[in-house]
């Protein structure tokens, strides 16, 4: 599950509103990763804490007055560090920001404290593990932006100066530090993803080919990417409007596609390579349907081609004599709606990364 920013929540009765968001991993425990919500509630600002692995959950607030005094009801449950892996909305955390975490419970085991020590001090907070059916989706607002003038003009001025000295906006993603929006280097670096394959086509252009690291579906690894890259997408568009089918994100330079390799629903694979691959070459994807290589082969053609006819024009293509269907409905759907949120959510200041069980232990 993931909750983008924005997303309404009920928490065992508790009414709140994600902000923001910070994916970490584990490096101690095999670089597993869980994701802490920063929510807006009636209550105060809390952190919503959940762990996919090992299906646990805790909300928690800051506890300032601790101050490093941990009494004997309290008694150690696990210890490592975090690393941050992705983030987006209102938090401030930097890609590859690492903290050591100690994390005790009370008698019962129901009652939680949880110590960060950054770099620039220690943080603590209690809370309380809830159940996963605990937490319910109720809705969802959309984020304003709110800035004046001022701000704007300085935004503007940035942008400005990184589209002339470099030739691009800086988006972080889950690499250990530096900035990304190519989604290559995303999944190459990424634990989430292993190499399987590369498939060659024309021109001495390749397609890469990955599994994600679990059963998942392809809605949740078309959202790890886009998350990943920062929204930083062209058109994302899913086959047939339904979940789980086949899902194509393309970017400035880039194509890929998540799906289902057949007969098998419950792995996840990814293609990814240069869009100059696409435009030379129509080769079907890795262990895909007909009726995927087909939808594959329309969904480019409707998509990228035109404009890489362009970019490509003393190359020849694959689809210069194209005779298939096409697709109408190319991105403008949820999926590009989650790409711009996420994008946006970037851009905006972080403030706070305070709280939060945190270990994924």
């Amino acid at each position: 599950m993931f909750y983008r920013v924005g997303t309404l929540l009920n928490i065992n009765g508790l009414q709140g509103k994600v902000i923001g968001y910070i994916q970490y991993v584990n490096p101690q425990d095999g670089n597993k990763d869980w994701t802490e919500y920063r929510l807006k509630t009636n209550r105060g600002e809390c952190w919503l804490s959940c762990d996919e692995i090992y299906n646990e959950y805790s909300i928690s607030w800051p506890a300032n007055d601790v101050r490093g005094q941990i009494g004997p009801e309290w008694h150690k449950v696990d210890e490592g560090t975090q690393v941050v892996c992705a983030y987006g909305g209102d938090v401030d955390v930097d890609p590859g920001e690492r903290a050591s975490f100690i994390e005790y419970e009370d008698a019962s085991e129901d009652h939680t404290l949880s110590v960060e020590i950054w770099s620039d001090g220690a943080e603590y907070s209690r809370g309380e593990y809830i159940e996963r059916n605990q937490i319910l989706e109720t809705g969802y607002e959309k984020v304003h932006k709110g800035l004046n003038s001022g701000a704007a003009i300085g935004i503007l001025m940035v942008i400005f100066f990184f589209l002339s000295f470099t030739g691009s906006i800086c988006s972080a993603a889950c690499s250990g530090g530096g900035a990304n929006k190519s989604i290559s280097k995303y999944v190459d670096k990424s634990t989430r993803y292993e190499y399987v394959t590369s498939i060659t086509g024309n021109q001495k252009q390749k397609a890469k080919v990955y599994t994600y690291y679990t059963s998942s579906t392809t809605d949740e690894v078309a959202k790890d990417i886009i998350q990943g890259i920062e929204g930083y997408t062209e058109s994302v568009t899913q086959k047939d409007d339904t979940e789980n089918e086949e899902i194509a994100i393309l970017t400035s330079k880039e194509y890929c596609l998540v799906y289902h390799p057949e007969f098998e629903d419950d792995v996840v694979y990814v293609q990814v390579s240069d869009r100059k691959y696409n435009y030379t070459s129509d080769n079907a994807p890795y262990r895909i349907s007909s009726a995927g290589t087909a939808w594959y082969r329309s969904h480019y053609y409707s998509s990228g081609y035109t404009k890489d006819s362009s970019s490509y024009k003393s190359t020849p293509s694959a689809y210069s004599m194209y005779q298939g269907s096409t697709i109408h409905n190319i991105g403008n759907g949820y999926f590009d709606s989650y790409s711009n949120s996420i994008k946006q959510s970037s851009i905006n200041s972080r403030k706070s990364s305070s709280g939060g069980i945190s270990s994924g232990k």
